[in-house]
């Protein structure tokens, strides 16, 4: 018969775990679902890892849970449940068994040390190799010393099964049988172990006697008073007496201890009982949970317009060819023609970009010389006057017949018309305290008074323009355990669009540049898709997808055909400055004149102007140096237009913070140091 003093379980089928072990202080919430099961979370092996006991509304262990069985909970989210493993298959968390045996000569007169042995066995079979098992008897010969008291014990400490049933041999066999009882003195020894055995590692004491105390050195008040402050352990008494009454010593131990007393009357009990215990040590399970990141992902804005833009395109041609430091040789990236046909073919209105333009600037003087044949012009060769270069005129001259040579073979002109000057530094020569201002003098200038020469390289295509230049995606991940790693990608049915990735936790904002260059790609592949990736420092991937950004596309075809409007523009980069300039050059008075004369024809059109620099110099300087190059612009563009609609005429300064190109090459930081002009009217005005 069993009687119990059930402190420990929390009734019903949900428990809240307030431990501490929870990291961020909120509570843990551990349920089943079968209905009025009692709970209990009986250790805490790590963030993730629980034991925990389960019991029926009788008192009985819920035995062969499984994961569907189990629900973990904390503020709210739900764990995903790993593994449920019974402790029987469960070969990491060790348990600590003390077992106190009488071995008094009242079991002998009873008959009862073989029924003893043999119900013994029910527990010792389900030891694993893992658990550490303390055996406890009587001893009349032997004495341990605890606290400072000699203790008629003897102590097995093992794990080995089979060294326990040799030493429950000895222990009952007649040599080791007593004629006296200490009881209390095997309590004692019993907490003294209790009290060794690591904090957070699940305990039990299983009491079995069949006799109160008779000559113990210590008392049942010694024994009560050890009993406080111990740590939380599981206590399994045996009372093992004839009578009805339960032994005060054992009432008491089960009682302190909040576990379960048994009665067994004679020897046909024994059995029943351990395996009551046995079954009663196996309610355990080890739970493994997790708790899966999560979270939202929102992009703005929702819908993207591209709009075909008809572009009248007036490019700048910058007169400098660079070279690689100590070369003379022209680079690979400035293209040559190889035979009569492409010379026949070549075509300067068929380039679109500034720098496509000027990587043909080789050909575009070629033929513009061979269009106008009175046309000359002066290369002048030039060295960054340092290093390998200082006062290498020999190498200013090298680079400067390399450029005719090639006008000579490929653009068959008459190298009268092909003057060579050598020099050091340019005339207007970068810093040569940077590298980049180095390899802005690494140069050829070309000079020439024909203007139709250097004069606009103008083209007339489609561009495309987005009326927004970035998406802004904004996460919402969260994790338990932190994130170690994050990927945001944006993508479409042509492929990737742009991605950011990052380190530790994903930031509240991440910004996807659209660049301009894609707007015709973005145009044509739909809708687009934003995906946050994130892996948790427990190695868990969360995936949040975004409401897809619609992309509207304007074509100027469809307008046509449907006899609206549609945009035009007509681009100017025509200012180019000379390094820490802002100064307007002569050549370029025509050029501000001409776009006068548009604005004047085109009376609705709207005259954007943005001044720029390179990246060379502080920030702040810079801003200030592009604004004063589009005053100069707008000044100068206002004294030939006159004032009384200049309201339609704008300017701003960037600086280097919106740069046209990326200044990495001596070339895009010259086409950098501009001012653009900008007209946009509707096709009807």
């Amino acid at each position: 018969m069993k009687h119990g003093w059930i402190g420990l379980f929390c009734v019903g089928c949900l428990l809240v775990v307030l431990q501490a072990f929870a990291a961020d202080q909120m509570a843990l919430e551990v349920a089943v679902a079968n209905p009025g099961a009692r709970v209990q979370v009986d250790r805490v092996v790590e963030e993730g890892k629980l034991v925990v006991s389960v019991e029926d509304t009788e008192e009985h262990p819920l035995l062969g849970l499984g994961l569907k069985d189990f629900i973990i909970k904390r503020a709210g989210r739900q764990a995903n449940v790993t593994s449920v493993v019974p402790f029987a298959e469960e070969f990491d968390v060790p348990l600590n068994i003390i077992l106190v045996l009488d071995n008094s000569d009242s079991m002998q007169k009873r008959d009862a040390v073989e029924p003893l042995k043999a119900a013994a066995e029910e527990l010792l079979k389900t030891f694993r190799p893992i658990d550490r098992i303390s055996l406890i008897v009587f001893d009349k010969k032997n004495t341990i010393s605890v606290d400072g008291r000699d203790l008629h014990l003897n102590i097995l400490q093992t794990s080995d099964t089979e060294e326990m049933r040799r030493f429950l041999d000895q222990s009952y066999n007649g040599k080791h049988i007593t004629y006296e009882t200490w009881l209390y003195e095997a309590m004692l020894a019993g907490y003294d172990l209790l009290r060794k055995i690591p904090t957070e590692e699940q305990k039990f004491m299983v009491v079995f006697s069949d006799g109160e105390d008779r000559d113990s050195s210590v008392t049942i008040e010694d024994v009560e008073q050890a009993a406080k402050g111990l740590p939380k352990f599981g206590a399994y008494a045996i009372d093992f007496m004839p009578s009805e009454e339960i032994m005060p010593a054992l009432q008491g131990f089960a009682a302190a201890s909040g576990g379960d007393i048994w009665k067994a009357k004679d020897t046909a009990g024994l059995a029943p009982v351990f395996q009551e215990v046995a079954t009663d040590l196996q309610r355990y399970y080890v739970v493994n949970y997790i708790f899966p990141p999560q979270g939202k992902l929102e992009v703005e804005p929702a819908s993207l317009t591209i709009e075909e833009i008809k572009t009248f395109d007036a490019s700048p041609m910058l007169g400098h060819i660079y070279f690689a430091e100590g070369e003379s040789s022209i680079p690979e990236q400035y293209l040559r023609i190889e035979d009569a046909a492409q010379i026949a073919a070549f075509d300067e209105s068929s380039f679109e970009d500034t720098l496509e333009k000027y990587y043909q600037f080789l050909n575009i003087i070629g033929k513009r010389m061979t269009d106008n044949p009175e046309a000359a012009i002066t290369l002048v060769g030039c060295n960054a006057n340092i290093g390998v270069e200082k006062g290498n005129k020999a190498l200013s001259t090298a680079r400067a017949e390399a450029v005719r040579d090639y006008l000579l073979e490929v653009w068959s002109i008459d190298p009268q018309r092909l003057n060579i000057e050598a020099r050091n530094l340019p005339a207007m020569p970068s810093t040569s305290r940077l590298d980049e201002g180095k390899a802005d003098n690494r140069r050829v200038e070309v000079l020439t008074e024909s203007p139709e020469i250097l004069g606009l390289v103008r083209s007339t295509y489609i561009a495309y323009r987005a009326d927004t230049s970035f998406l802004t995606i904004k996460p919402s991940a969260d994790s338990a355990y932190g994130f170690s790693r994050w990927h945001v990608f944006v993508e479409n049915a042509d492929g990737m669009v742009a991605e950011r990735r990052g380190e530790e936790n994903p930031p509240s904002v991440v910004l996807a540049p659209l660049t301009a260059k894609n707007f015709k790609e973005l145009a044509a592949g739909g809708d687009l898709q934003v995906t946050l990736q994130a892996q948790d420092l427990k190695g868990q991937m969360l995936e949040l997808p975004a409401a897809p950004v619609q992309v509207n596309f304007i074509q100027t075809s469809q307008l046509l055909a449907e006899q609206q409007d549609y945009l035009v523009q007509e681009k100017y980069a025509l200012i180019l400055f000379d390094f820490d300039s802002d100064s307007i050059g002569d050549r370029n008075q025509a050029i501000v004149a001409e776009i006068v004369a548009r604005i004047r024809e085109l009376p609705e059109a709207k005259v954007f102007i943005v001044g720029h620099t390179d990246n060379i110099g502080k920030e702040d300087y810079n801003l200030k140096l592009s604004e004063r190059r589009a005053k100069s612009v707008y000044d100068q563009i206002i004294d030939f237009y006159g004032a009384e609609d200049s309201e339609r005429i704008t300017y701003q300064g960037v600086g280097a913070d919106e740069p046209l190109y990326d200044n990495v090459s001596p070339e895009a930081r010259a086409f950098n140091r501009t001012v653009t002009i900008l007209l946009e009217y509707m096709a009807g005005e």
